[in-house]
């Protein structure tokens, strides 16, 4: 019989240990079983009229003989080879532990490579204790390619994919959901963190399509700081390609907080119209004096019916890099460009309607060699829209809301949770929810 060139006694001889549980017995047999290159699974379980669990049979996945009750012609293959490989653990109720003997080490074929086990289906599968700690890490929103590497550090055997965690997780949210669909879960979890929410669904096939929901603690946070309101769109944050709407607010002490969040299915006015609306019955009379958007025509048309007398302001990093997109591969020169930028960052700053027109004329000469640059910042910004982001057209309104980096701040925090778009929407609601929980602690602590 084959043995792989070595006496793999000395791998099973474990007479004197003992195993505090079930689980561990498995999982020790299973590794030492990968670590020679060999997969080891569970024969059979015997368990006592009590119902205790009193024996485990261990086999080789090439033991026993392909039984098919079918009749065909086509030639067929097996990998069964009916190795007498057996391991026998047994419970010791007097000492509550679990031993293991040795009923036969030989295998009558070579051992796998590690590299050959990695393909292995039943080798890449996870022990009990590897799958509490997948959803142990899953709770604290561990992203899976650092689950994979915990496991693997953990375990330094362990053959498991990137898939295999994906599988696993799946899994622990299919039996703790107890065979509730998506949108009950998802809806649960809202009545259940006290968010006031709004939901509208299509009127032909039912289907969910929009979906509103804010945060108590970030509406009585809105009611003590209303006046600016940023308004921006997560695209690309879930498997259903459904975006993303956040509705930011900005404190006393210049921090930002999650004020509302809508899933839509359609970036349209009409649906921009439906999530501004249900932000305005949520928070009654009060209505933000300043609204700042990127330049998208939809949200910025919502924003005018549903709050006529706020102010639209145009988000100067949004601008920026829309020049930066359009205008850069136009100036080769990288000094051009920096002296067009800091030009550019004067003209926006200019305090007065008489300091825009002499960065004006200064942007015009920098740009005299580069007219398309000229007509691109003319006709799409300056324009149409100057009024929206120029200093001496928007500062009075409220100093420093010209732009909504901090949003995009806001963005970049959710963004780090919301990393996969393989995200359903209970996963996208609950790293939403950490974000909100982890804002407040902030804004308490900037308070001391």
């Amino acid at each position: 019989m084959a043995n792989g060139g070595e006496n793999l006694h000395l791998h099973w001889n474990s007479s004197d240990k003992v195993f505090h549980s079930r689980e561990d017995l498995i999982e020790w047999v299973q590794q030492v079983g990968r670590s020679i290159g060999y997969v080891i699974i569970i024969k059979r379980s015997v368990r006592k009229p009590s119902g205790i669990m009193s024996r485990v049979c261990f086999m080789c996945d090439r033991g026993g003989v392909y039984r098919s009750n079918k009749i065909s012609s086509r030639n067929t293959t097996t990998k069964k080879l009916n190795c007498p490989f057996e391991l026998i653990g047994k419970y010791e109720r007097v000492h509550n532990w679990w031993t293991l003997r040795v009923v036969c080490d030989a295998h009558n074929h070579d051992h796998a490579q590690h590299i050959q086990m990695k393909g292995h289906p039943y080798a890449m599968r996870l022990s009990e204790n590897e799958v509490q700690l997948v959803e142990d890490l899953s709770t604290q929103y561990v992203k899976p390619r650092e689950i994979l590497f915990a496991l693997k550090k953990k375990h330094v055997d362990n053959v498991s994919t990137l898939k295999t965690i994906y599988n696993a997780r799946q899994k622990i949210r299919t039996k703790k959901n107890a065979g509730r669909t998506e949108m009950q879960v998802v809806m649960s979890f809202l009545q259940q963190q006290g968010y006031v929410h709004e939901s509208r669904a299509n009127e032909t096939t039912n289907e969910l399509e929009d979906l509103f929901f804010a945060h108590p603690k970030s509406l009585e946070l809105l009611r003590a700081f209303p006046h600016v309101v940023m308004i921006d769109a997560t695209y690309k944050t879930n498997r259903y390609n459904v975006s993303l709407l956040e509705i930011v607010g900005v404190t006393s002490t210049n921090m930002t907080f999650c004020i509302a969040f809508v899933f839509m299915h359609k970036q349209k006015e009409s649906t921009y119209i439906w999530a501004l609306n249900r932000l305005k019955s949520t928070i009654g009379c009060i209505c933000p004096r300043v609204i700042v958007t990127d330049k998208e025509l939809p949200l910025m048309n919502a924003c005018n019916i549903v709050f006529p007398d706020a102010k639209q302001l145009l988000c100067r990093w949004h601008i920026y890099q829309s020049i930066l997109k359009n205008c850069r591969p136009l100036i080769l020169d990288l000094q051009t460009w920096n002296s067009f930028y800091q030009v550019w960052m004067k003209l926006v700053d200019s305090p007065t309607k008489e300091w825009y027109e002499y960065n004006l004329a200064g942007l015009e000469a920098i740009l005299f060699y580069h007219p398309g640059v000229l007509e691109y910042l003319n006709e799409v910004w300056l324009t149409p829209y100057k009024e929206m982001f120029v200093s001496a057209w928007t500062e009075y309104l409220n100093p420093g809301s010209n732009t909504s980096n901090q949003a995009e701040r806001q963005h970049f925090k959710l963004k780090l949770y919301l990393a996969s778009t393989q995200s359903d929407l209970e996963t996208s609601l609950h790293y939403i929810h950490e974000v909100i929980q982890s804002q407040d602690a902030s804004i308490e602590v900037s308070k001391s």
